[in-house]
């Protein structure tokens, strides 16, 4: 055969996988199923110069005088045959090796070893794989195209050949990427030194592939870090056995937990690689020469307890230019050449995860394979999804503490376990007999943490535990009465987590499992009461200083807001703490300066739930002015509940104990809630006039600027005329302008767009809702948001443009169920009620009529829905009848609140 490539040749050898079970399968069709297949193949290796040699069966052997030729003819191949439309009891797939090298010419055929090679690598294939030899790999790995790479299979003795080859698989796009490893091959590298895995390892491929890549661009010597029970072992081992195909003499794993001292362990690693001191050598002398000349991967697993030994290592990989290790500990071994690479627990479901998805979180993933292994029947589905997600979430998803949970599934449902959990201790099994004694209970393991810190650590460890949700640093120092360099200790041992925020301090956290074992200490502790009296004291600080009315009414209000999102665990632990010690108050004082804040972020039950256990503690009534201030907030927090008669007595209450108090701000700020109050509802604005005018005496009495200007502002929503109205409002907004409060500015333009309805000037409630629009939408206040898009979806109703009206309520109602703030469902139904109503859908008016009756919460029917029902509504019932009307109230009247809202926005 003439023109043959000479010199330099690449072999392509292909064959069909199980082609005689295909053959069986298809009978007399398989005569066409394999031609079309050669016609593929061949197609492919013409086209890119390649020369068939011969073939055999199903198997084709093809010569090109460049590697990238190879290459490009295999991807087309593949790809040719991965699409073609075979028929279906036929699917043809093709395994292909490629090799490199000189043979020589035996006439019209090469002879050599290198075809014989090329041969084996294709046979080491499966079906769709693309197996290339090293010497294939290194002409062609800086010219393969965007869509191709490579994938590293490390090095395996092939069948009837003298020595390894270091194979590479072709990985193309849109094409298979995963497959078994290389059949009839036996791999190289010391398989033997790394312990094989008791069953698979779950949700670290990330992370091996990144060891991975720190190992192979020249990390020396690189720590996996991690509290106990978080995997560093097995997360190794499994890098270790990615990378062992890349050190030409292997991989050594040293296991150093059931060692005392550092002095064993130059013994054991010598144990390990199995090197024998000459007379006169010391172990680290005799472990030292022999490592000299290797290229070796060496795994040091628990070294924490160890870490005296780290000269020992320093000096190691000075003196050994081919040596690279691998550590687990956890707290750093502090050497030069140290990489550091945290360990992170496995990832979690986020709340509301849909169960379609929840499987794919590889946490979820691990307790669904481990509890099998218990209960060979259990299924993640809909009766125990969320418990185990519960209970991952529980244990922070550490691999230790999930597999210890799974093994109860052999006596437990996922929510009973769920329900033991009553610490992040509780409820979890124990480990295999043959696991180490350490990782054999979650507590063992946290106890081989804690007997490794010093006194001082100890303590400041124990004491850490009065935080909730973490705390800053400058309060950790504070609080516990540790130094900086203590906690920089912890944060090196994994006992705690370091958070960093942009534009916010830093943080220091606990695992809720690590924080339970250490509140179990702190709870033994004689000075447990001091502590928390401290940690009291700092977050009352902080919230009366973040949560003051000027911090988060005015500009930069946002800054206070997140210290105080960032810190609500442990101002509601420092209020827990407050009722646990009968402690009034302390409890009042700390509701007193959180008030604001719930409000704002309508935390409506919370401040509700936290007044009354304060206000129902001995000696609540010796704090007359806590109490009064505590009443207030609680007043504005009840109406959004649905809970308005309670709201009144709050009122009531607090306005009665203000009057006895005789403070002149607080006297304001209750009267400011009774006219707020009367000016809703029913609208008795002469009585709501009395109360604001009253307030307005106050403050002007008391010469506080922020309680005068909100005096006005509730002056204006008690006006009794346009012109009124029109006067209150100007001057309360150009009060609320000076003091810089846009977000009161926003809710006296919001308000007195729903006043100017209630007073039948229209128009000038378009004016107040159209200039509050601008306003309102740059501010993070939902709240406001929500109240001014019924404001204005009134307004538009009210003006005709009913097309504006509808987007207003149905925002408004969106909102409504996301705050859950049921009251505002009863203005958004019979807003969109009457939407209905005037497009002539009267079966949906009156559904929706009824449903906002049943949402009213007992409010009574005010000035705007008497408006709507002579506007709307009667003519709506004079046109369908009045039984026909009331069958449909009656039908809107059963839906729920979340069904009314459904059906109001059409989603059912």
């Amino acid at each position: 055969m003439s023109g043959l490539p000479t010199g330099t040749v690449t072999f392509l050898f292909t064959d069909i996988e199980g082609s005689t079970r295909l053959l069986r399968r298809l009978g007399d069709r398989y005569v066409a199923v394999l031609g079309r297949h050669d016609s593929l193949v061949r197609a492919a290796c013409e086209g890119h110069g390649g020369r068939q040699m011969n073939t055999l069966g199903d198997a084709f052997f093809v010569a090109f005088a460049r590697a990238g030729d190879a290459v490009a003819a295999a991807v087309q191949a593949q790809r040719a045959l991965a699409v073609e439309p075979w028929p279906r009891d036929a699917g043809v797939r093709v395994r292909m090796g490629l090799h490199t090298g000189e043979p020589m010419l035996g006439g019209a055929d090469y002879v050599g070893i290198d075809v014989h090679r090329a041969a084996r690598i294709c046979a080491a294939g499966h079906g769709g794989q693309v197996l290339i030899s090293r010497a294939t790999r290194e002409l062609v790995a800086g010219e393969l195209a965007p869509d191709v790479a490579l994938k590293d299979l490390g090095e395996h003795q092939l069948k009837d050949l003298d020595r390894p080859e270091h194979l590479f698989q072709l990985v193309v796009k849109d094409l298979p990427p995963d497959f078994p490893p290389p059949a009839s091959v036996s791999p190289m590298r010391d398989a033997d030194a790394l312990p094989p895995a008791p069953n698979r390892t779950i949700g670290r491929e990330d992370d091996v592939r990144a060891i991975g890549a720190r190992l192979r661009g020249g990390a020396r010597l690189l720590t996996l870090t991690g509290t106990g029970g978080v995997g560093k072992t097995r997360l190794a081992v499994e890098a270790a056995r990615a990378v062992q195909a890349d050190f030409a003499d292997g991989v050594r794993v040293v296991s150093l937990a059931g060692l005392g001292r550092a002095e064993d362990v130059p013994p054991a690693i010598g144990n390990a690689v199995t090197v024998v001191p000459v007379a006169g050598e010391s172990p680290e002398q005799a472990v030292t020469r022999y490592l000299a000349a290797k290229d070796l991967l060496l795994v040091l697993d628990n070294v924490e307890h160890l870490l005296a030994a780290a000269g020992f290592v320093s000096d190691l990989l000075a003196a050994c230019a081919g040596l690279t290790v691998l550590a687990t500990s956890r707290e750093p071994l502090a050497l030069r050449a140290e990489q550091r690479y945290p360990v992170a627990p496995l990832a979690l479901p986020e709340p509301g995860t849909p169960e379609d998805t929840l499987a794919a979180v590889a946490a979820v993933t691990l307790f669904t394979d481990r509890a099998r292994a218990h209960d060979p029947e259990f299924r993640l589905g809909p009766a125990n999804a969320a418990a185990v997600a519960e209970i991952c979430r529980r244990v922070d998803g550490l691999p230790l503490a999930i597999e210890l949970a799974a093994a109860r599934c052999g006596l437990l449902s996922p929510g009973e376990i769920a329900g033991r959990l009553g610490t992040a201790l509780g409820g979890l099994g124990s480990g295999a007999q043959d696991a180490p004694a350490r990782q054999r209970t979650l507590r063992s393991t946290i106890d081989w943490s804690h007997d490794l810190l010093s006194d001082v650590e100890q303590e400041a460890f124990a004491r850490f535990a009065v935080f909730a949700g973490g705390a800053t640093v400058e309060a950790a120092e504070t609080i516990t009465g540790a130094s900086l360099d203590t906690f920089d200790g912890l944060v090196a041992k994994s006992l705690l987590v370091r958070r960093r925020a942009q534009h916010a301090p830093t943080r220091l956290g606990m695992l809720e499992t690590i924080r339970a074992y250490a509140a179990e200490r702190f709870a033994a502790t004689a000075d447990r009461d001091a502590v928390r009296e401290r940690h009291h004291r700092h977050y009352l600080a902080l919230a009366e200083r973040d949560g003051a009315h000027r911090a988060l009414w005015a500009v930069g209000r946002e800054e206070h807001l997140a210290r105080l999102d960032a810190e609500i665990d442990n101002l509601h632990g420092a209020l827990a703490w407050a009722v646990d010690q009968d402690s009034a108050e302390p409890a009042l004082s700390l509701c007193a300066a959180l008030g604001w804040y719930w409000l704002m972020r309508d935390r409506y039950a919370d401040a509700v739930d936290w007044i009354d256990q304060a206000l129902s503690l001995p000696g609540a009534d010796a704090a007359p002015g806590l109490r009064v201030r505590a009443l207030c907030i609680q007043s504005w927090a009840l109406w959004p509940l649905g809970r308005g008669a309670e709201q009144a007595a709050a009122i009531a209450d607090a306005e009665a104990g203000a009057r006895a108090l005789a403070d002149p701000v607080v006297l304001s700020q209750v009267l400011q809630a009774r006219a707020s109050h009367e000016s809703s509802g029913a609208r008795r604005a002469g009585v709501a006039e009395a109360f604001a005018d009253e307030a307005l005496h106050w403050a002007t009495a008391a010469g506080d600027d922020w309680t005068t200007a909100m005096a006005v502002f509730a002056q204006a929503m008690a006006a009794s005329t346009e012109a009124q109205l029109r006067e209150r409002v100007g001057r309360a907004a150009s009060l609320l302008e000076d003091l810089g409060s846009v977000y009161h500015l926003a809710d006296l333009l919001s308000g007195a767009a729903y006043v100017a309805l209630c007073l039948g000037s229209d128009r000038d409630a378009k004016a107040f809702a159209d200039r509050a629009i601008p306003i309102a939408r740059e501010l993070d206040n939902p709240y406001s948001w929500m109240t001014l898009r019924g404001n204005f979806g009134l307004a538009a109703l009210l003006t005709g443009d009913t097309a504006a009206a509808r987007d207003a309520f149905r925002e408004e109602l969106e909102l409504c169920r996301e705050l859950i703030v049921r009251p505002f469902a009863s203005e958004g139904l019979l807003g969109l009620a009457a939407v209905a109503a005037a497009d002539g859908d009267v079966d949906r008016a009156a559904r929706l009529a009824g449903a906002a009756a049943a949402n009213a919460y007992g409010q009574p029917q005010d000035v705007i829905g008497a408006r709507l029902d002579a506007a709307f509504f009667a003519p709506a019932r004079t046109r369908c009848g009045d039984d026909a009307w009331a069958a449909g109230r009656r039908d809107g009247a059963a839906l729920s609140f979340d069904e009314a809202i459904a059906y109001a926005l059409q989603e059912s």
